[in-house]
């Protein structure tokens, strides 16, 4: 059974879901007191859950789900803009099927992870392969040492190679 948790927790995918369950929870329990307690207009509720989910889902995100795959290492200022660019693409998609879905008597507290699910089907991928891309060996200065742990290990990216211009006795290590 450990064995098991331990190959799920090592699963990039388990990951990801987690930190999007983890976040799904956090904007539920804000769209419920802002707009459920509180009453706050839908449509502010749901901006206000979705921008503090932000937070969460991408520090989760970057610390643990895709740290593997070199998200640590990559600038945070600009991972956080593409976050940042995703997010406002899924608010948009959010927004529109909150109301398609409410309005066609789906409950909001129903709509809500409807809408997540639609939304977590293109993430993934995109979280990955752009958002928390890791720098390219060719983007680190020759003879730098990136990441840290032996090849092969998680987190661990290949030293970097000279530029193929110099003579391997002409560069420092």
């Amino acid at each position: 059974m450990t064995a098991l948790i331990r190959n799920l927790a090592r699963n990039t995918f388990v990951r990801y879901a987690f930190s999007g369950g983890s976040a799904l929870v956090t904007e539920e329990v804000v769209l419920f007191l802002t707009h459920g307690l509180m009453k706050f207009p839908l449509w502010l509720a749901t901006g206000l859950a979705y921008l503090i989910a932000f937070g969460v889902n991408f520090s989760i995100n970057r610390m643990l789900t895709f740290a593997d795959h070199g998200a640590r290492e990559g600038a945070v200022h600009k991972q956080t803009v593409r976050f940042a660019l995703l997010v406002s693409v899924n608010l948009g998609v959010t927004q529109v099927l909150m109301y398609s879905l409410t309005g066609a008597g789906v409950n909001y507290l129903i709509a809500k992870p409807l809408s997540t699910v639609v939304i977590t089907l293109y993430n993934f991928w995109l979280y990955k392969h752009w958002v928390f891309k890791p720098e390219t060996v060719a983007q680190a200065e020759p003879g730098a040492q990136v990441g840290s742990g032996a090849q092969g290990e998680p987190g661990a990216v290949a030293e970097a190679q000279p530029a193929p211009e110099a003579p391997a006795s002409e560069v420092s290590a």
